[in-house]
């Protein structure tokens, strides 16, 4: 990660005077002002509930503090491994099978702790259920999963779906559908400065970032957002700062 930008430190600061105990150590973490540790200690507690989105939250800040080495992903990975389903999926409705699935099967693939078996299934489910139609009309939730997974994971189809992920990502973009801290977290997720398909890059969003920060430090997912997703939007815009060169 790059050093922290003014806009980065504004973030935190927002973080802090707004987020839970949890939510500033993040912070804290991420700009370097605070041991990583006390994250990874809070964040155990969850891991024991097993639950998928229990999981998917350690994964994810794992994943934002490089810590995807840590021995609690290693116990996540274990448990995912024993939930995956027979077709490949993860999921605990069959509505949420492809989001869940490419979030999950992204995070394990960035870790030395899961079998190529276990992604092998996770993408052939997600190719098997595989159509344009899923990220096109704005849909974040899909474009994000399968990017995760096929840019994390090299699955024969991944060429083809990171093509389409890249185009409606930026048509997103474009029409003001995503924000930028929206469109910049598919690019944290993939661990890229671009997508396939895509004229978006780092450079172009960590401007957009800038100028999308409120002045008290924070991003606004949406004009009827509380504090808690307002904390959990400006945590996503202050890692792709760090990781875009923000």
């Amino acid at each position: 990660m790059s050093a922290p930008s003014a806009a980065g430190e504004r973030a935190a600061a927002f973080v802090r005077a707004h987020g839970a105990c949890l939510d500033r150590a993040r912070a804290e973490a991420l700009l370097g002002i605070a041991p990583v540790e006390r994250v990874l200690s809070a964040l155990a507690a969850e891991t024991a509930q097993q639950t998928l989105p229990a999981l998917q939250r350690l994964l994810g800040a794992c994943d934002d503090l490089r810590s995807l080495h840590a021995p609690l992903v290693e116990r996540a990975c274990a448990q995912l491994s024993a939930a995956q389903g027979a077709d490949g999926a993860w999921s605990d409705t069959a509505a949420d099978a492809v989001r869940t699935t490419g979030m999950l099967g992204g995070y394990l693939a960035k870790t030395r702790f899961a079998r190529v078996e276990t992604l092998q299934a996770a993408g052939d489910f997600l190719a098997a259920r595989w159509s344009p139609h899923l990220v096109q009309g704005f849909q974040w939730g899909n474009i994000a999963a399968y990017a995760h997974l096929f840019a994390n994971f090299a699955h024969e189809r991944s060429d083809e779906i990171l093509q389409w992920c890249g185009r409606e990502l930026e048509r997103g973009y474009r029409t003001r559908a995503f924000d930028a801290v929206r469109s910049a977290r598919v690019l944290v997720l993939c661990d890229a400065h671009a997508l396939p398909g895509a004229r978006l890059g780092a450079q172009e969003l960590v401007v957009a970032l800038r100028a999308e920060q409120a002045a008290d430090g924070s991003w606004q997912p949406s004009a009827d957002a509380g504090p808690p997703a307002r904390v959990e939007h400006t945590l996503d815009a202050l890692v792709a700062l760090l990781r875009l060169g923000g």
